[in-house]
């Protein structure tokens, strides 16, 4: 099966590649632009660059249009791996009007050829894949582009390393999760990647899956844990970061006592790895794998994703 084997190869993804850097700087602000498994590489750049201390604003659109005040000045990664996406391909025409620098970044498509229309710099990725299964190639990509590939090699590592161990442990969750509804929770460090077990669920695994993040969780959501028709329907997974502020780390720990005196044993993980990128690589590569099994518990084909394929035909028809 493709996707095992995309999986089984997916830490050879995290590699350097050889590209002069953007001075993120000198820009009055830096905007990713992307969807769906591409979405998720400017949440994680954004990320990055702020615990970087970056000095300007930093923004991740999933959408058609920029915001008001993204203006000449600005720079603009537009990520999508079959190059297609309407959304980003629209964020790129209004970015054009408005005078920004772009970068686009895909494995071909109509944005490589407007990238080269318009004499704009276009990074490509290996074809071929998913684009939920090239997400190592296009983060890489992006943070080659923005002077962070220096801590790719040691993700590789990491994840190579634990590779067995992760199997094992997606295996046994994922037989947790049958026949629930997880609900992932994540912190302001692990907000991306709890996204990213949502999604990955949701087109895997073919079943609903919802997130919510600390601390905001605590002023609503936890509100409706006092159904339990609801809550025994879900099942609760916590990821977090031994980097997460300190008042976030000890809701951590109090949500997870809520979630025992409900009667209810949530799983509770931190990624492994000596870097907050490798950690949280180390989740993500966990994710996919429970993802993977939980489909074939299912009786699912990950790979097929035919409502989204609907949706995109009801949209050019």
């Amino acid at each position: 099966m493709r996707v095992f084997e995309w999986l089984e190869k997916l830490p050879s993804q995290f590699r350097a590649y050889d590209l002069d850097t953007v001075p993120v700087e000198r820009y009055e602000g830096v905007v990713f632009s992307g969807m769906g498994g591409s979405g998720i590489v400017g949440d994680m750049n954004k990320l990055f660059l702020e615990r970087r201390g970056v000095k300007v604003p930093v923004l991740s659109l999933h959408g058609y249009q920029l915001p008001p005040y993204v203006k000449k000045g600005w720079l603009l990664v537009a990520v999508s791996y079959s190059g297609d996406t309407e959304e980003t391909i629209s964020s790129v025409k209004d970015g054009i009007e408005r005078g920004l620098d772009i970068v686009c970044v895909s494995s071909g498509g109509r944005l490589e050829e407007i990238a080269r229309e318009k004499g704009f710099r276009h990074v490509p990725v290996p074809s071929g894949y998913a684009p939920r299964y090239a997400f190592g190639f296009m983060l890489s990509a992006v943070m080659s582009l923005l002077g962070l590939g220096g801590s790719l090699e040691n993700i590789e590592k990491n994840l190579e390393a634990h590779r067995p161990e992760i199997k094992e442990s997606a295996y046994r969750m994922a037989q947790v999760l049958q026949n629930y509804i997880p609900i992932v929770y994540g912190t302001p460090l692990t907000e991306a990647i709890a996204f990213r077990w949502k999604t990955q669920i949701n087109e895997n695994s073919k079943t609903l899956c919802y997130t919510a993040t600390l601390p905001e969780l605590h002023h609503n959501e936890v509100v409706g844990l006092d159904n339990p028709i609801a809550r025994n329907l879900c099942h609760f997974i916590i990821l977090y970061d031994p980097e997460d502020h300190p008042r976030v780390l000890k809701r951590v720990e109090i949500t997870t006592e809520i979630f025992k005196e409900l009667g209810l044993a949530p799983i509770v993980l931190q990624g492994k790895g000596e870097s907050l990128e490798e950690r949280l690589m180390y989740l993500a590569y966990l994710e996919d794998w429970v993802s993977f099994y939980l489909a074939e518990l299912y009786g699912y084909d990950p790979l097929p994703v035919k409502i989204i394929d609907h949706i995109k035909g009801a949209l050019n028809g």
